[in-house]
């Protein structure tokens, strides 16, 4: 057999050299590409469960690329539907003490940037408790906790900012959605209780009163009618008065009680001692309420 040139066989090495790193290099191409969809597959989860779903998303987008595995674009890209459902976001407007809108108001959110000025857009943030700062143009800063809840969109979020824009000295921050408290309760007034006793008592009184002459008629006309004695008659027609006496100081001292409690001032004074007085009157066939105030 005939010996391989020397000069062939050199050719052959170095074909095969460069077959052997040509193969090498693509490898080392190709690993970088498996480990970042395998590192961002294993970052995506983490980052969804602790809440940070910004970031998660960005995970899921880099290893749902068709350059990944196929299990992992798989799973990512349903990850990155539930995540970007879920992903809240904000629409912040400014308004200036004069109820003018203002665009020049740069906006963080945790001391991170979130948008350089005021577009109408809507601002994606995660979720949770946040520290908005908004910082005009000119004036002062406003700064205001707000509570962002998972799958919220497009939440309106409104500032009034406390400084005008004509470069005024900064005044306090105003809170982001600005609204007087609730006034306090009217206290009730110590005569409405009183008036109310009264009546309840007046009511109290008509009832057995009443029940009482209604039962002792009834006896009479069972027993001695129409042969009654006139005693026993002006027994019943005293219980009968004294009847009627307690529905009118009742209705009377209720009706005032009432009046009182829709005309009590929006905050009481305590009443002076001895100032007030109530006390029911009976004048003849005539029956009521007097005090002195």
């Amino acid at each position: 057999m005939t010996p391989p040139c020397p000069a062939r066989a050199r050719l052959a090495l170095s074909l095969a050299a460069a077959a052997a790193l040509s193969l090498t290099g693509a490898r080392t191409h190709a690993a970088p590409d498996k480990q970042a969809c395998a590192a961002a597959y294993e970052r995506a989860q983490g980052l969804r469960r602790d809440g940070r779903l910004i970031e998660a998303r960005d995970a899921l987008v880099a290893c749902s690329q068709p350059t990944c595995p196929a299990a992992a674009v798989a799973d990512c890209g349903p990850w990155l539907a539930e995540v970007e459902q879920s992903l809240p976001s904000v629409v912040v407007a400014a308004r200036d003490a004069h109820g003018r809108e203002r665009l020049d108001v740069r906006v963080l959110v945790d001391g991170r940037p979130l948008a350089a000025a005021l577009d109408g857009k809507a601002l994606p943030v995660d979720p949770g408790p946040h520290t908005f700062r908004f910082e005009p143009a000119t004036g002062p800063a406003v700064e205001e906790r707000v509570l962002i809840r998972e799958g919220e969109k497009n939440r309106p979020l409104t500032v009034i900012l406390g400084g005008a824009s004509t470069g005024a000295p900064p005044s306090s921050p105003r809170p982001l959605a600005p609204g007087a408290a609730p006034p306090a309760e009217p206290s009730v007034p110590g005569l409405v209780w009183a008036s109310g006793a009264v009546g309840v008592a007046g009511l109290a009184v008509f009832a057995v009163a009443g029940a009482l002459s209604l039962s002792a008629e009834a006896d009479l006309r069972a027993t001695c009618a129409p042969r009654c004695t006139k005693d026993e008659v002006r027994a019943i027609r005293v219980q009968h008065a004294v009847a009627d006496i307690g529905l009118g100081v009742g209705v009377v001292a209720l009706g005032a009680a009432a009046w009182l409690y829709m005309t009590r001032p929006a905050a009481a004074q305590p009443p002076k001692a001895g100032a007030a007085a109530l006390w029911p009157f009976v004048a003849g066939n005539a029956a009521g309420v007097a005090g002195s105030f």
